[in-house]
């Protein structure tokens, strides 16, 4: 009888555990947003692929300043800086083919003046993240915790949410605090 008793209580247990592993890989995937990509097409451009080197070098920004890792910061924050500028080589080359990406821009491969005007959209948003990022690294280097997350929140506003609201598909419906940018 106790030999039951401690076999049903092991197998409830079991259960428990299983049910609760998971439902925590589910969530857990969820808010990590491993389901983005069926919302956003997987085709490289050069926001898509400069977005998904920011976005892994900008949280680990965000979790070196939030254990007060200064050299972290300047790390990761230089990195984005080096990014950005090997993405504007590969997508827009010197004297190089532009690849199937600009079909997605809605204009005309074989127009120059289409070509430069996409570049020079792109550029500006590169700019803006390659200013904002050198600033966080320079804010860090004071070693000053709290100034060097108002500057990552102003990188994040000023540079990546401003980009996001002029570039992306309106999906997802940006709540209006994101819209402050005024990009």
């Amino acid at each position: 009888m106790k030999k039951n008793s401690q076999m049903r209580r092991v197998l409830i247990c079991g259960f428990v555990v299983t049910a609760v592993a998971v439902s925590y890989t589910w969530k857990g995937n969820i808010a990590s947003g491993k389901d983005i990509e069926s919302h956003h097409g997987s085709e490289l451009t050069p926001t898509r692929s400069l977005m998904q080197i920011i976005s892994s070098h900008t949280s680990r920004i965000l979790d070196a300043i939030m254990i007060g890792d200064h050299d972290a910061v300047v790390k990761e924050s230089n990195a984005v800086t080096e990014n950005c500028d090997a993405i504007l080589k590969n997508f827009f080359p010197e004297g190089g083919k532009i690849g199937e990406w600009f079909k997605e821009t809605g204009k005309d491969l074989n127009k120059p003046d289409d070509v430069k005007a996409v570049k020079k959209d792109f550029e500006k948003y590169l700019k803006a993240v390659v200013d904002a990022s050198k600033n966080v690294a320079e804010t860090s280097k004071k070693q000053n915790i709290v100034e060097t997350y108002k500057s990552f929140d102003a990188m994040l506003k000023n540079a990546c949410f401003s980009c996001h609201e002029a570039t992306r598909p309106k999906w997802p419906d940006w709540p209006d605090w994101m819209k402050i940018s005024g990009g």
